[in-house]
């Protein structure tokens, strides 16, 4: 059974869509802490699943497990799996450590905009659109239709930070940019397990695939260029973390995406 948040979440903020495009890892080790990196953009647009979880929600982890299988399956199709650890459930119990209270400002925005039934987890959003895919295990399918930007970001894994730049430009040659773009980035990180001890899922061990560790906005110059830099503080896994980065108009909806992991 789903746990529903009360009425009082959805005062949050204004709406945002989301749906963005993965593509290629290209990497380029330079030492056992510093690394390089690379990707572009495919042809095609992304399909992007949000899923929004908690460790202190005991009707989460079927879901969290769909989203493990999910990213199994999808490896190297146009398909990101994002998982958004919210703390609506962190007074029940057990506070989750991967719980950020603006993942959940951004939740209560995707149920306002899509029209959604209310804020519950766990709660599925399908390219900016509630879905049950998971209650029957059913997996999204990749997006087919083209893109018209093409995106390429490089990034940089040092012992603290991660930093990208990249450039967003027509992906016909000569073409004009049809309106002002945002660069939104989402980091992710799989094969993280958790032993809860206290809550709704006391004694249970929760294992997180494609789970959120930071999520942003880059600005974007007048030329289509941008960067930022992400801390790791939390010293992340580089074999299992993940840098996704988005290009989308101004209401959100994604245009074009690269996804690149430094290893």
């Amino acid at each position: 059974m789903s746990r529903l948040l009360s009425d009082v979440a959805l005062a949050c903020c204004a709406a945002t869509l989301v749906a963005w495009q993965p593509l290629a890892f290209a990497q380029s080790p330079s030492s056992a802490k510093n690394a390089t990196c690379s990707a572009q953009s495919g042809a095609t647009k992304p399909t992007i699943v949000e899923l929004y979880t908690s460790e202190g929600c005991d009707s989460c982890p079927p879901a969290d497990r769909w989203m493990s299988s999910l990213v199994a399956s999808t490896s190297g199709t146009p398909v990101i799996a994002m998982s958004f650890h919210v703390d609506y459930w962190d007074y029940i119990g057990w506070k989750d450590e991967f719980a950020r209270k603006e993942f959940g400002v951004r939740h209560a925005a995707l149920v306002r905009a899509s029209r959604a039934t209310g804020v519950y987890t766990p709660q599925l959003f399908v390219d900016g659109r509630e879905d049950r895919a998971w209650t029957v295990g059913r997996k999204p399918e990749p997006a087919s239709a083209a893109t018209k930007i093409a995106l390429a970001i490089t990034g940089e894994w040092r012992s603290e930070t991660l930093s990208f730049q990249g450039r967003i430009k027509p992906a016909v040659p000569g073409a004009a940019m049809d309106e002002a773009l945002k660069i939104r980035y989402v980091f992710t990180e799989n094969g993280i397990e958790t032993r809860v001890k206290a809550g709704e899922n006391k004694g249970v061990t929760l294992k997180h695939d494609a789970l959120v560790r930071d999520h942003g906005y880059a600005a974007v110059s007048p030329d289509g260029a941008f960067s930022a830099a992400l801390s790791l503080k939390d010293k992340p896994r580089r074999s299992q973390s993940t840098l996704h980065v988005i290009a989308e108009r101004p209401n959100g909806e994604a245009v074009a995406a690269a996804s690149v992991r430094c290893e």
